[in-house]
């Protein structure tokens, strides 16, 4: 039952990889992805993910870093849903628009969090 867990350990040490290899190919990756699926299509997904990963928090050492991880997706799956096309597209070209240390600093930081979920589990 722990695999929400699993797909966001390698979900988040793909990308950190990826980031700190080719933060230029990282910028346009959430705006094509975000053009797969309709925007309330992806809300849903997170917010199903979100509510499996709270339901696993009793397999780690700290669940309370688990419970917060699944408020965070709880609440960006409703702000996908809840929020409009045109005020996403803004953010996106906002967090798209950062340099690349940005993004190398950031894929560190998601492989570090990474580790520690993986290290956090009993």
């Amino acid at each position: 039952m722990s695999w929400p867990i699993y797909l966001l350990i390698v979900f988040w040490g793909i990308f950190g990889i990826m980031a700190l290899i080719w933060p230029k190919k990282m910028k346009t990756w959430p705006r094509t992805f975000m053009t797969i699926l309709p925007y309330w299509v992806w809300g849903l997904v997170i917010l199903v993910l979100g509510y499996f990963i709270w339901q696993v928090q009793s397999f780690f050492i700290y669940p309370l870093v688990i419970q917060i991880i699944a408020v965070l997706a709880g609440i960006k799956g409703l702000s996908l849903l809840v929020i409009p096309k045109h005020k996403w597209e803004k953010l996106l070209v906002f967090w798209t628009n950062f340099p690349d240390i940005f993004y190398r600093i950031f894929g560190i930081l998601l492989l570090v969090l990474a580790f520690l979920i993986y290290k956090g589990l009993l």
